[in-house]
């Protein structure tokens, strides 16, 4: 059985058109990427699969369920995680919170108790369990985000953009805690809206490109770069003597070219892969160099996802 089958979805704000004609599958045990630039569709599709929206036409079912007609059971059936989630209760402990959300779904005292602690460990949130969610740092807060759309043990979940505003080592260890023990042992199933491009290789099986409502292309994310015949290109602000790292960069197997561009800025290309590998990482690591910023150059991975899209 499919975990997600959506069949000719189509949903209208007033005269606002959201999504367009949606049709795809998503299997059970998959790790799935939605992307595209805001307003392209990704955060109504996940409402309607949540049964937060009623679409205007077309069908979605979760596990067989549809998402109208089978809306309790559906529910039932997922978790549901939107970015910087603001409706903690401040003054309770990470503790508190979990056991009162764990009530609201139906759990038993016991149950609640046990489910808040075994999640608080998951998410490597013991030291903090007992303290005020309010002094929580945005990670801790998004972690805990996450324990709690998991209480009831959902095999489907629902991720919109979880790591943003978060630091870079935070956001790595939710990403891995999402991988490896969510989906490669617990195999569940993963809906992820992201605009995070790294993340999107990093973690999804599959991506969806969506583009003003419209799903214009499906697949693995390497493969669609291959499809749009271009390459990638990242651009790093560096602090240290960045010429002495351009030629050991520019080596690797998985970098086409590196360019110094100033003092301070270097352009990588990449082959066959819209992530940086570890290999770069070592190379930087060994010269002494800081990177201040790393991120896909304006002209780089969106605008080859955007020829994809129009191809």
């Amino acid at each position: 059985m499919s975990a997600i089958t959506i069949s000719h979805l189509t949903h209208s704000y007033r005269s606002n058109l959201a999504l367009r004609d949606v049709s795809l599958t998503i299997e059970s045990g998959e790790f799935f990427g939605l992307f595209g630039p805001n307003g392209a569709g990704k955060t109504t599709l996940i409402r309607i699969l949540s049964t937060l929206v009623i679409p205007s036409s077309g069908m979605a079912r979760v596990h067989d369920l549809d998402v109208v007609r089978d809306s309790d059971k559906v529910r039932s059936l997922i978790g549901l995680v939107f970015s910087n989630e603001n409706s903690f209760y401040g003054r309770l402990s990470g503790r508190q919170n979990l056991e009162f959300f764990a009530a609201l779904q139906n759990l038993g005292w016991e149950q609640s108790r046990r489910r808040a602690v075994d999640l608080l460990a998951l998410f490597d949130l013991v030291g903090a369990a007992d303290s005020a969610v309010q002094s929580y740092s945005t990670g801790m807060r998004q972690r805990l985000n996450v324990a709690r759309a998991l209480l009831h043990d959902p095999k489907v979940i629902f991720l919109d953009e979880p790591t943003k505003g978060m630091d870079i080592l935070a956001a790595e260890s939710l990403r891995e805690l999402l991988r490896k023990e969510l989906v490669e042992r617990q195999h569940k199933t993963i809906l992820l809206t992201t605009h995070d491009l790294q993340e999107m290789e990093l973690l999804c099986d599959r991506v969806g490109i969506l583009d003003h409502g419209q799903l214009r292309a499906v697949g693995a994310p390497v493969d669609l770069i291959r499809e749009a015949n271009q390459s990638v290109v990242y651009r790093l602000e560096i602090v240290g003597e960045v010429d002495r790292i351009v030629q050991p960069l520019s080596e690797l197997a998985s970098v086409q070219s590196a360019t110094l561009i100033s003092s301070s800025i270097l352009d990588l290309v990449l082959k066959d892969s819209i992530a940086l590998d570890a290999e770069v990482w070592q190379v930087l690591a060994m010269h002494d160099v800081k990177v201040k910023r790393c991120a896909p150059r304006d002209d780089g991975l969106v605008n080859v996802l955007k020829r994809t899209v129009n191809q």
